[in-house]
Parts: C-alpha cells; sequence; structure tokens
C-alpha cells in the first residue's frame, strides 16, 4: 500500500475502486460544469471588455488588422469628443432626471398599492390583481400609439413629462406584485401591536412594514430603474427635439448613415453603463436577500 492510498501490483502503481470513482466524478463536474460556466462567463463578459478596450482607441486604429485586444496607445479622446461635441452631458442629465423621477414615483405608489392589496380585502381585488398580471403580457409597443394620442392632446409629447408618466405607469404593475408579495411575509400581528401602542395605520406601515420589506422596495426600485435608463421606444417616439434626448437616443445619433464612430459609441456605452454597475454595486446585498425573501411567505 503506497502513500495517497494508491496500491502496489505487478511493479507498477494501481488506483483503487473508490479512487477511479472519485476521478470520474471530478472529471464529469469539470466537463458539465465548469467548463461551461467558464465559457458563460466569458460570453458574457468579453462583449464588456471589447467595448471598454475599443473606447481607449484612436478612431483611426480601432479597425486595424491585425486585431489588438489591448488598446495601444491608450487613449481618453472619445470620452472627451462625445461629451465636449456631442451634447452627450445633456443626453445624461436628461436621463438620469426621467430615470429619477419614474423610479421614485412608480416605487412609491407600488408601495402604497402593494401593501393595499396583501392586506385588504375589497370586491374586485381578484380581478385587479388579475388585470395587472395580464398587463405583463403585452408588448410595450402596443400602448405606444394611444400613449402618443393622448400625450398629444395633453401637449406635452417632445417634453420629460411624456417619458416620466410612461415609465412610472409602465413599471407600477409589476413592483406593485413585487412588492405585495413581500408584504404578505410580513406578520399582520407586528401591525397590530404597534397599532395596540398608539401607531395609526400609516405609522405602522412606515415604521414596521417599510423598514422589514426595504430589500423588496430595492429590488422593485432597481428593476425600475434599469428598465427606464435603457429603454429606447418610448423615448425614440415621443421625442423629437435634442435637447430632450436621453442616452439610448444619443447612442443611436452616433451611427449615420453611411459610417459608424465607433470610438465615439463605445465611449457612449461604456458612460451609460457606469451608473448601472455602480447603483448594482451599491444595493447588491439588498437586492439579493429581497429577491430570496420574497419568495418565502409567512
Amino acid at each position: 500500500l503506497l502513500p495517497g492510498g494508491r496500491i502496489w501490483e505487478g511493479g507498477r502503481s494501481v488506483m483503487t475502486y473508490g479512487q477511479k470513482k472519485r476521478l470520474k466524478k471530478r472529471l464529469l463536474r469539470i466537463l458539465t460544469v465548469n467548463i461551461p460556466l467558464i465559457l458563460l462567463f466569458v460570453v458574457i463578459v468579453f462583449p464588456v471588455y471589447w467595448t471598454v478596450v475599443t473606447s481607449l482607441k484612436d478612431e483611426s486604429t480601432i479597425l486595424d488588422i491585425p486585431i489588438k485586444y489591448l488598446p495601444s496607445p491608450v487613449t481618453f479622446s472619445n470620452y472627451k469628443y462625445i461629451w465636449e461635441n456631442m451634447g452627450f452631458d445633456h443626453y445624461f442629465f436628461n436621463s438620469v432626471l426621467v430615470t429619477g423621477v419614474s423610479t421614485i414615483a412608480s416605487t412609491v405608489i407600488s408601495v402604497f398599492g402593494g401593501y393595499a392589496i396583501s392586506r385588504y380585502r375589497f370586491k374586485g381585488k381578484g380581478l385587479s390583481y388579475g388585470v395587472l398580471l395580464v398587463s405583463q403580457m403585452f408588448p410595450g409597443v402596443v400602448l405606444m400609439i394611444p400613449l402618443f394620442v393622448i400625450f398629444k392632446n395633453l401637449g406635452i409629447v417632445n417634453s420629460p413629462y411624456s417619458l416620466m408618466i410612461t415609465y412610472t405607469t409602465v413599471r407600477i404593475p409589476f413592483c406593485m406584485i413585487m412588492i405585495s408579495g413581500f408584504v404578505s411575509g410580513v406578520s399582520p400581528a407586528l401591525e397590530e401591536a404597534a397599532q395596540i401602542d398608539g401607531c395609526t395605520i400609516m405609522q405602522s406601515v412606515f415604521r414596521i412594514v417599510v423598514p422589514t420589506i426595504a430589500p423588496g422596495i430595492v429590488a422593485a426600485g432597481a428593476f425600475s430603474f434599469v428598465s427606464s435608463w435603457n429603454e429606447y421606444v418610448y423615448a425614440f417616439t415621443f421625442l423629437s427635439s435634442e435637447k430632450y434626448f436621453t442616452l439610448p437616443i444619443g447612442l443611436k445619433l452616433m451611427q449615420g448613415e453611411f459610417t459608424v464612430a465607433y470610438g465615439s459609441l463605445a465611449a457612449g456605452c461604456v458612460m451609460a453603463l457606469v451608473p448601472v454597475l455602480i447603483l448594482f454595486a451599491y444595493i447588491q446585498k439588498y437586492l439579493v436577500s429581497g429577491l430570496s425573501s420574497g419568495a418565502v411567505k409567512g
């Protein structure tokens, strides 16, 4: 018997049956789990890496052959160009304004709506919940023409208000359903105890329910933020003045009829991606706990 459990037989080292079985399991795990995960990671990360690399190259060297996988030399001229010459600062500010207002509005409204659906019994509650669910099955483009007609009659076409209203109303159903699930996981006895101690219904909601379901509220807010930040169809339909354009439309303007400014486009994509990365880096712990706690009731 050799060190490691091997057996010396016929002048050579032989693995035992248990060692062979463990080796087969290890190889099977590498082939079915490790390698696919590595390939998936490369597929997901490489486009982001290539976008960053392209944004740091000079426009004249981006299409050079052979391909350079590292920028040489590194230049930030693309970022400077889009920020100073293409009005990217206005697009960025417009996106922050529209997305921020719609995210706050949809999240606050969804908290009250989700609480009402979870806690109260009223006539038509099942129908209301069903309508919220069915509304998520229709593509957003179905609402585009009716919304355009409504906003035209209201005189708010080609203004950020049209996007704020649209993003808020479109995100509310999903966020309301999500938050109602979190509220259902909070025992009503906690609110009753707070009300016995002198709290009003609103005070019990803000002092008991809201802090308890904070991860769920963050998850709903993150969904609303990302959906609104990346939205293109409504923005392209409702806005015609360049001073109101958001980031997705600004990125589209970098693609000409015959040429594409790849360096500027890549720099714009990176700048549009940074706020989302910062947001998720900050709220990831709340987001993960919120998604997991929402799956458990009681």
